[in-house]
């Protein structure tokens, strides 16, 4: 059993970490729009009111890489959940559906399966920043 210090400083961790989520939750994307959408509009509201405007280039890239037959159906951007594990591995899961992992696939391996990719490897994950920064938004988790 926790003494009453101890139990108060846990109170006051958990007590901050709902105000960083709460913080961090207002700047993300309150929708997003297929690649179909991107050629006459590229940007997206944030929940707190704001707009993030995606990279022109990072735009183009990406559809360069997308067939256009798919882009009715994959939207940005691309949202992933970062998770660190106890044992300290490090985790981004791809949130949304099959087309959403599909897209992510595309994004960091050129190619796609079926199903797609449901998580991205830390250097899977450094190449998706580096290639498309503007089109993707990471939230944070527990394990």
């Amino acid at each position: 059993m926790m003494s009453g210090e101890a139990s108060n400083l846990a109170e006051r961790v958990r007590s901050r970490w709902r105000e960083e989520v709460r913080r961090l939750q207002a700047h993300w994307p309150a929708e997003q729009v297929t690649l179909e959408e991107l050629k006459v509009r590229r940007s997206v509201s944030l929940a707190d009111g704001t707009v993030h405007e995606m990279d022109p280039e990072e735009v183009e890239r990406l559809l360069r890489v997308v067939p256009p037959y798919f882009r009715p159906f994959m939207r940005v951007p691309l949202l992933l959940s970062y998770v660190k594990e106890e044992d300290g591995a490090a985790r981004y899961l791809v949130m949304g559906d099959r087309w959403q992992r599909r897209l992510a696939e595309l994004m960091v391996r050129g190619d796609y399966s079926s199903e797609g990719v449901t998580e991205l490897s830390v250097d899977e994950f450094v190449k998706l920043l580096r290639e498309f920064r503007s089109l993707v938004f990471v939230s944070l988790s527990l394990a």
